[in-house]
């Protein structure tokens, strides 16, 4: 084992064309560097002397290769391994108080509906090596130790859903030195973080951990006799992951086609069946897609999906064009997002040059334009039509979403690029003001950003083009003033990569890698940190980090890449530097749900050196159905300035006594981005964009209950009424003799919101008039007569019972100008939270009563209704279980008289 490590050493030195060196440590991600982190340093190369270092830092052997490093003093350290300006790094080392780490492991229930979570505190410094790996199956003796003592101090570690903030209780086990708790999997638990109490152990604290929970059951046979499916050269790599999975992936080399769910820590090959796909088909793939049914390939114009299974083609009986020239899938997660009732949003795009088609679940795929119809958006005839072709489809930052580049040839040497963006909630197109001109010939590849306005990139094999605010700030990107980016280096653009926090990483083919960030134009070149020769693609975690697959031979192997710590050592000469100090906000949800009568407050603060002048900026985009409060507050101390915004959306639109109700309600919902974001920023700078879907209307999930008890178990079938217990539940008991109060509940799926204080109305859908109600008109402080089922029926008769009475026709009796005045002593039949109205029971039997709740007040919420149930059989139930039960008791005494138990005929037998 040995000799083949040394081996695969001199291999890998063999094979690096120029010198390159790297640093790692115990942490994972690089989450802990500081004064007391061990920094592994590692040199590739044949020209190696020594490592040079300043003197608050030590090295274990300088004149080795690899050798281990500790600095004692915080601050930027030179570091050098041959005394050469070109391998200089400025590595930043904190005096972090951050020292202990969580570990987690997740393992599957039986029924695949939730996962258990373990988790316990491991030191870094002192971790045993599966610990460092992540192979871990428990805690090494050390961190058992650690985990205990912790947990007698009282350390109780929460588990909290980074997108719902659901908190799990996690209980400890002593004597494992571990937590465990088990949670359900659903789109608002991928992103779980870990977060403990602020308790220090030798003035060391733990540092919060962030990881995804990842519930993709797709798997793929294998077969010996399967081929394999191949890109045409090494350089080229197709690949594709799932938005809300980015571990889970797929991966086309020139070797092997690679699928993994742990973002290479393990991998499996992807064959499929020989004889199907041609060698030249199937060793020459141009793109891939990752969606629920399996991994869709397309190449030669064709597409092919290959499931668990089997391997089929994806024709025009599937509504496939042929000749097709691209496909893509989605590329931000949007979990906590649901479409409106009855839509169903697309999972990728394919497209050839006339057509655009979108792909749904259960491989469900839908015209969705042609480029005669995208001719009439750029209001050209048809007659020109020979001259434009689909470029390129592709998703934006709005989940509903699509941008549709559309190419014009004008001469041999330039096209015309334009923007159609459609809407998948409206089913609407727009034209974007937007043009670019592009070298004919080439293909066009593009990213839209997380962030409000339209902000994205479009790139061919050497440039880079940005557009930004809205398509205010454009050009193309540059380094040193060059926007060729790819001269200096004899090499094409490979992958343009860009995470939700707005930074942007560009890898060249042969591995030099890009930094930039959203809204700004000047990209750094970035230390060498990969073998140029190496077939690499960049992947992240929820957290931001970078890692590096390399996919080399079909073997695909994972390296962390510490992309904000090469950031600081690559423009630490520049002294580049942030302008302000702090940006942050109170808004830590990304989508808000506003319904009617509520606001949404919030408020956005920068700090800054005074010279600078910044102000936080908050951009709205979409449907202009809110309006706005800014109020800003400014202090200066000792040269520092702070500035809080503090911003109010809400809507001051009435529904009061409205012909046109519903065309009314339905203006004034819709969905829209804000934008919080620094006046002026720069590329050192953390976080610095934050978006913010706000969806106007009813939230997906909010429903109405009836507070108090109902019955539980499996209620008896009523030979009467047809009763459904799957839609309506199990009923509530009422005492015969007693009044009630309806008191109606607002929830959010399981979360409790408010008791509702609006008006709201009853009717027994079976037509029950059995019943009465305790205030009249006079005692509810009527002036007028007030609406009543029997007014509302021969007002608008032949209508539904849900048409007759409601928000859209509701008139109070509160005021001498509306209503006449009438017999007052008529019962009120409206209810709500604090007039005190009951239901009484006219007659005093068995009875079933199945309500519908419709709140009528035309200013509250969009979805008023409410069925809940009343049993008022329970003494004819009680008088059937005890029928019953004496006939069962009669069965078993018989039993008990006439057949003697086996002990007793035993024993009679013992006598003989």
């Amino acid at each position: 084992m040995f000799w083949e490590k040394v081996l695969a050493s001199g291999v890998l030195l063999l094979c690096y064309s120029s010198a390159l060196w790297r640093y790692t440590t115990n942490a994972r991600n690089y989450a802990i560097f500081s004064t007391r982190t061990t920094i592994y340093l590692e040199y590739f190369g044949d020209d190696f002397k020594e490592w040079r270092y300043p003197e608050t830092c030590s090295v274990r052997n300088k004149s080795a290769r690899v050798t281990e490093m500790l600095c004692r003093s915080p601050g930027a350290h030179l570091i050098s391994p041959n005394n050469k300006e070109e391998e200089e790094r400025y590595l930043f080392v904190d005096r972090s108080t951050k020292c202990f780490m969580w570990y987690f492991t997740l393992s599957e229930m039986k029924h695949r509906l939730s996962k258990i979570i373990q988790i316990w505190i491991y030191d870094p410094e002192n971790a045993s090596p599966e610990e460092i790996d992540g192979t871990a199956l428990k805690p090494s003796f050390a961190s058992r130790a650690l985990s205990v003592q912790f947990l007698h101090m009282g350390q109780e570690p929460n588990l909290v859903s980074g997108i719902s903030y659901v908190s799990y209780h996690l209980d400890a086990s002593e004597e494992e030195g571990i937590w465990e708790t088990h949670i359900p999997l659903k789109k608002s638990n991928i992103f779980m973080l870990i977060k403990g109490n602020s308790i220090a152990f030798q003035d060391c604290f733990i540092a919060n951990s962030m990881f995804l929970v990842d519930y993709i059951f797709l798997t793929f046979s294998q077969n010996p006799h399967y081929v394999t499916m191949t890109t045409q050269s090494e350089e080229a790599i197709c690949f594709d992951w799932f938005p809300c999975f980015p571990a889970t992936l797929v991966a086309v080399s020139h070797w092997e086609t690679l699928f993994t769910k742990d973002s290479f820590n393990t991998s499996e090959r992807i064959r499929i069946p020989p004889n199907i796909l041609t060698d030249e088909e199937r060793k020459n793939i141009q793109a891939v897609c990752l969606i629920e049914e399996g991994i869709v390939i397309l190449t030669a114009g064709l597409v092919y999906l290959r499931r668990e299974k089997d391997f089929i083609k994806l024709d025009k009986k599937y509504g496939i064009p042929s000749n097709v020239t691209g496909m893509k899938t989605r590329t931000y997660c949007w979990p906590s997002y649901t479409p409106r009732e009855g839509l169903e949003l697309s999972q990728m795009v394919v497209w050839s040059a006339n057509e655009v088609v979108l792909g749904y679940s259960k491989n469900k795929f839908q015209l969705l334009t042609t480029l005669p119809e995208l001719m009439g958006f750029l209001n050209r005839d048809e007659t020109s039509m020979d001259s434009f072709s689909i470029h390129l489809v592709t998703y934006t930052s709005d989940p509903t979403g699509i941008a549709v580049m559309i190419a014009q040839n004008e001469n041999s040497l330039l096209d015309n690029l334009y923007l159609v963006f459609y809407d998948e909630n409206k089913y609407l197109w727009s034209l974007q003001d937007f043009s670019i001109q592009f070298t004919h010939g080439k293909n066009l590849d593009a990213l839209f950003m997380y962030s409000a306005l339209p902000n994205f990139v479009i790139w061919d094999d050497s440039r880079v083009y940005y557009s930004y605010g809205n398509y205010t700030k454009n050009g193309y990107m540059r380094v040193n003033e060059e926007e060729q980016l790819t001269m200096q280096h004899n090499s094409t653009i490979n992958q343009v990569f860009i995470d939700y926090y707005g930074n942007g990483v560009i890898k060249l083919r042969n591995n030099q890698l890009f930094y930039f960030k959203v809204e700004i134009s000047e990209a750094i070149e970035l230390h060498p940190w990969i073998n140029k020769s190496d077939n690499t693609l960049l992947l992240f975690n929820p957290n931001g980090q970078l890692f590096v697959a390399n996919v080399d031979f079909g073997i695909g192997q994972r390296s962390e890449y510490p992309l904000m710590l090469e950031l600081f050592s690559s423009t630490y000469k520049q002294q580049i530097s942030c302008p302000y100090l702090l940006f942050e906000s109170n808004v830590y949800e990304s989508n808000i749900y506003l319904d009617k009568g509520k606001e949404l407050t919030f408020w956005v603060q920068i700090v800054y050196p005074s010279q600078f002048g910044l102000k936080p900026v908050v951009e709205i985009c979409g449907e202009k159905i809110l309006k706005e409060k800014r109020y800003i507050n400014y202090e200066i101390t000792s040269g520092i300035s702070t500035k809080n915004m503090t911003v109010t959306y809400y809507q001051d639109a009435t529904y009061d006594s409205l012909s046109n109700y519903y065309e009314f309600q339905k203006e004034n919902m819709g969905h829209l981005m804000l934008q919080l974001r620094p006046s002026d920023f720069g590329n050192t700078c953390p976080l610095s964009n934050q978006a913010i879907h706000v969806f106007v209307g009813c939230v997906a999930g909010r429903h109405l209950e009836l507070k108090g008890q109902y019955l539980g178990g499996d209620s008896p079938k009523d030979k009467i009424v047809n009763y459904n217990v799957t839609q309506y539940g199990c009923p509530m008991k009422i005492p015969m003799m007693n009044k009630f109060q309806p008191v109606l509940l607002l929830y959010d799926g399981p979360n409790f919101v408010e008791e509702v204080k609006v008006n709201f109305i009853i009717w027994e859908i079976h037509g029950r008039k059995d019943f009465g109600y305790t205030l009249s008109m006079w005692d509810a402080g009527c002036v007028n007569e007030a609406q009543s089922w029997k007014s509302m029926k021969e007002e608008y008769k032949g209508l539904p019972m849900e048409e007759i009475w409601g928000p859209h026709n509701y008139r109070h009796c509160f005021s001498f100008s509306l209503g006449k005045s009438g017999d007052l002593s008529q019962p009120y039949e409206i209810f709500n939270l604090t007039n005190k109205n009951e239901i009484v029971w006219k007659n005093h039997h068995i009875g079933f009563y199945v309500f519908r709740a419709q709140i009528i007040d035309p200013n509250y919420r969009t979805d008023p209704f409410l069925v809940f149930i009343f049993l008022m059989a329970m003494l004819f139930v009680i008088c059937m279980c005890l029928v019953l039960s004496y006939f069962r008791y009669l069965e078993i005494f018989k039993k008990v008289i006439y057949e003697p138990s086996l002990e007793s005929k035993r024993k009679k037998k013992r006598k003989y």
